[in-house]
């Protein structure tokens, strides 16, 4: 009971007080002497009947003179409360800041000419109020701050060294003023599992305090949400107490769910079309921006610098970036530096995109993004031609492919080889191998092959007669773990007959098809679809000469297995179907019936007039003769109208039939209807393996074949050989396009992997960076940095792995990048048993990648809807900048009863009520009112020399004198 009190003891000797009036009364009650008396004996019978009166009104008076005392002990005893316990926290306490110092703590707000960022917020709250508040508790106080970019590194790192008094802020102060933003996004899950560690090594019996000073962005909560609502569960199990402080300006209010934000915009990526590319030769680069604010923009220029110069010849405009959506832009632009023996990093080339205008708001560090581009004096391409005695002759596989490189590509050095020479053969200076019509690949073969794929190569396949089926699938595909995407049939296709020729030209329709319309915005096809407004068109000219193309035999992939369902996988182009189309007459014919089921409503009147004529075209055309299956297709394709979009006024009509809920279970009915009659066997398949790329062609390139002479297909070479320079030269470009790391973010890791065998176990790294902030006269600041080097990781091979099994590959991996730039890492190739005579000993091999600020999470500005925080929070408070009393918890000085304003009010009322109750029970009253009101009783307390009546007269009965 006594810890309910600051000054107990106080308490006690005003509980004892209590007493006094008690005391007091019962003295005044033993004063009075009872004397024989008319006068008195009168009264006391007057006293008798209103004796209980008289005694309430006394306990009354008693026990408001009691209460005065009482409230007095409270006052000076100091009263706690019964709740004094709850949210007090009188133990020496751990308290550890976890400071967010991701790229969007930048965000400046400006209010009434004054500017301010959450960042600056953030570390002037530690110092100022946090620790100061800490500093007045009467218990050891230890306060430690860890930023998120740096966790597991706490300042001050020593608990001892950590302990809070005025030089112990004043170190904080200093040390917060050196760091800046940083540009690396950690997330909060992150920095809460480093501060369950930290707060695991605190001493038992210590209270733990974790303060979270972040601008709780929604991107972080909607990605991380329930991830750091574990964490928080656990800290809170573990005994910590967890504070969530939103420090972006302006303050979050209580009334306002949804703070304001700042208007921002970013580039959020810079894609090379080409990652290797050969000197003055034409590439595209790619670059994506997004208005993350609510207003729309219009006419957003991009500029570039090239090694720190500034490229007029390219820019780029996008007319209109409407808020919260992103556009994705191309230019072309050629490069000219190459590395020299003198320097070989220049090989190198940093391309910077720059918003030219950057926007009133938000943050700086997004609107500039680096990529890098390695230029060499020319593109080696490896050629493995299956038929060596036709190599250069124009029946042979290779001839087709091989004018199309050197008469319509510039800078291709063009290198041919046979499939035994593959095994061993260095094809790191190739940026893509073609495999026409192999044979077969023997195991060393296909392991090269896959390690130049996962390395970022591209291999080409084109299919011939003598391929081996049984040993592609075996060792290419391997069940899908190979870099071939699919498995192959046991045979080719049987040729033509006549009536099938004829049926094909009488059909006069496309004989390659685009598998899926989402097909248009894929790597390999882009730029085949992209219109001159560079959005993707409906169609394309190059289809035209798809009318023209026969192609004779091919491989027949069947469309089922793994591949399907393997996402890295995509079929890009097919055959049609030349199946009879009498099969599909019932299928036809019980389509038209569910239709018709259904259409019947009043609301479809309108889609039944364009029914009709198709239903009974569709119903009576596999019954006719002669007639190619792709008709019906068509007459599908405009029953459904989710592939075409030809303009004709019956398509919104159909698309809103199709969508009706009655229609949802015939729908998939005509759609695999329309599939089946329309797409046949697959003809142009990719596959993302590793950072590499594969692409294969089901049938050849065009070469003649015994026996007979006969030409799988006229594509490259008749009269639809347009449309195949456009496919075959996107899928060369599409091809030399891997390798890259994509849209990696500062603190992410690069990871790559190297022959044991071949490579020494270092490598020297370089950054490569241009501060546009700096530029002047079109000319920004470029630097070559040299970093430590790296020692690779040697894994060691699994213990039960056979003692002459090949050692596991140097791994590389790097997660420090901090400045935006290009990292490059020089390593040590060592000549192999393999290799032809006269190579080098030691060879120069070089990786590059480009790391950025992960403009993708912290350009979006948007701050968490306060109801939404509540669900992820775990019940941990959230406080803002504005509203700081909840750190008097902190000081250990818990309000007492003393500072209660209605304490004092309370005993002023009771000592008004004594006083005036007092005065009516006369126990005031002056002496000389009482002998005017009472001589008789006023007699009685005269002096004792006042002479006594006699005995006999006091036994005289009442009135005897009268």
């Amino acid at each position: 009971m006594l810890s309910l009190f600051l000054n107990p003891w106080t308490f006690l000797a005003g509980a004892a007080l209590i007493a006094a009036p008690i005391v007091i009364h019962l003295i005044n009650r033993i004063r009075f002497r009872r004397v024989q008396w008319a006068a008195m004996e009168f009264l006391l019978k007057a006293q008798k009947r209103m004796r209980r009166r008289k005694i309430l009104e006394q306990l009354l008076l008693l026990l408001l003179r009691c209460l005065i005392v009482f409230l007095v002990g409270l006052l000076l005893g100091r009263f706690l409360g019964c709740n004094s316990g709850q949210g007090k926290e009188t133990r020496a306490t751990t308290h550890l800041v976890i400071l967010d110092d991701s790229p969007s703590m930048a965000d400046v707000w400006r209010d009434e000419g004054a500017q301010t960022d959450a960042f600056a917020v953030g570390k002037r709250l530690i110092h100022e109020k946090l620790m100061r508040a800490a500093g007045e508790a009467a218990t050891a106080q230890t306060f430690q701050v860890m930023r998120t970019s740096e966790l597991g590194k706490p300042f001050p790192a020593k608990p001892e060294e950590a302990k809070v008094n005025a030089a112990a802020i004043e170190a904080m102060e200093g040390h917060l003023a050196q760091f800046q933003v940083s540009t690396v996004r950690r997330s909060l899950r992150d920095a809460l599992d480093a501060a369950k560690a930290h707060m695991a090594t605190v001493p038992a019996g210590e209270a733990k305090v974790i303060h979270v000073l972040s601008d709780l962005r929604n991107v972080d909560w909607a990605e991380d949400g329930q991830a750091v609502n574990d964490k928080l569960t656990e800290l809170k199990d573990s005994g910590a107490t967890v504070h969530l402080i939103d420090v972006a300006p302006p303050a979050r209010k209580p009334d306002r769910k949804s703070p304001p934000f700042t208007d921002n915009v970013a580039i959020v990526e810079v894609k090379p079309r080409n990652r290797v590319v050969a000197a003055n030769q034409q590439t595209e680069l790619e670059v994506r921006l997004k208005n993350y604010g609510s207003t729309d923009l219009k006419e957003v220029r991009v500029e570039f610098y090239v090694n720190g110069e500034m490229r007029r010849d390219i820019s780029l405009v996008v007319p209109s970036l409407p808020a919260n959506q992103e556009r994705v832009a191309t230019c072309q632009a050629t490069f000219t530096q190459v590395g020299t023996r003198e320097k070989p990093l220049d090989r190198f080339n940093l391309v910077t995109a720059v918003l030219a205008v950057p926007e009133p708001g938000g943050l700086a560090i997004d609107n500039v993004r680096h990529a890098v581009v390695e230029v060499r004096p020319k593109l080696q391409v490896l050629v493995v031609d299956g038929r060596v005695d036709k190599r250069d002759k124009q029946d042979g596989d290779s001839f087709y492919l091989r004018r199309l490189f050197i008469d319509s590509f510039g800078g291709i050095d063009w290198v041919t080889t046979e499939p035994p020479k593959l095994d061993g053969l260095d094809l790191r200076p190739f940026t893509t191998v073609y495999l026409l019509n192999v044979p077969t690949l023997s195991p060393g073969a296909v392991t090269n092959l896959e390690q130049f794929v996962s390395n970022g190569g591209g291999v080409g396949v084109f299919l011939g007669p003598d391929v081996k089926p049984d040993e592609y699938t075996a060792r290419m595909y391997k069940g899908g773990a190979g870099f071939f995407p699919v498995p192959l049939p046991a045979k080719f296709t049987d040729e033509l007959k006549p009536e099938q020729k004829t049926a094909r030209e009488l059909a006069f329709g496309k004989r390659v098809i685009l598998r899926d319309p989402a097909n248009r915005q894929h790597p390999a096809l882009s730029a085949i679809y992209t219109n001159e407004r560079g959005g993707t068109a409906k169609d394309s000219e190059v289809e035209r000469y798809f009318l023209f193309t026969n192609i004779d035999f091919y491989w027949p992939v069947a469309r089922r297995g793994g591949w399907r369902e393997d996402k890295l996988v995509r079929e890009l182009y097919c055959m049609p179907n030349e199946k009879p189309i009498a099969e599909f007459e019932e299928r036809a014919r019980n389509l038209v019936i569910e239709v018709k089921k259904r259409y019947n409503e009043p609301k479809f009147e309108k889609a039944r007039k364009y029914l009709d004529p198709l239903l009974r075209q569709i119903q009576e055309t596999p019954a006719q003769v002669g007639i190619p299956l792709s008709v019906l297709a068509r007459y599908l394709d405009q029953l459904l109208c989710d592939q075409i979009n030809d303009g004709d006024e019956s398509e919104p009509v159909l698309r809103d039939f199709w969508s009706q809920p009655e229609l949802a279970e015939v729908r998939p009915q005509a759609t695999a209807l329309r599939d089946e009659a329309k797409f046949g066997d697959p003809l142009y398949i990719v596959k993302e393996f590793g950072r590499g790329r594969v692409a294969v062609m089901t049938t050849d390139a065009g070469g003649t074949h015994s026996p007979g002479n006969k030409q799988w297909t006229d594509w490259p070479s008749g009269k639809g050989s347009p449309g195949w320079v456009v496919v075959v030269s996107e899928m060369q470009k599409y091809l030399s396009g891997g390798g890259a790391e994509g849209n990696l973010a500062l603190g992410d890791r690069f990871f790559a992997e190297f022959e044991a065998t071949r490579y020494k176990p270092f490598a020297a790294r370089h950054l490569l960076t241009a501060d546009v902030a700096k530029a002047e006269g079109g000319r920004a600041l470029l630097t070559l940095k040299p970093l430590t080097d790296q020692v690779l990781d040697q894994p060691a091979n699994p213990p039960d792995a056979a003692p002459d099994a090949p050692r596991r590959p140097l791994q590389l991996a790097y997660a420090d990048a901090r400045v935006p730039g290009a990292y490059l890492f020089s390593l040590t190739r060592l000549k192999g048993d393999k290799d032809p005579p006269g190579t080098p000993a030691e060879q120069p091999d070089y990786a590059a990648v480009a790391f950025n600020v992960d403009a993708m999470r912290e350009a979006d500005l948007r701050r968490a809807n306060t109801d939404d925080l509540a669900q992820w929070t775990n019940k941990a408070p959230i406080h803002n900048t504005d509203d700081l009393s909840w750190l008097d918890d902190f000081k250990q000085k818990p309000s007492d009863m003393s500072s209660r304003r209605w304490l004092y009010f309370l005993l002023l009322l009771v000592l008004i009520a004594e006083q005036a109750w007092a005065v009516r029970m006369s126990y005031h009253t002056k002496p000389e009112d009482l002998e005017a009101l009472a001589p008789s009783a006023a007699a009685a307390f005269q002096p004792r020399s006042t002479p006594l009546p006699t005995e006999a007269a006091a036994d005289e009965p009442v009135g005897a004198g009268a």
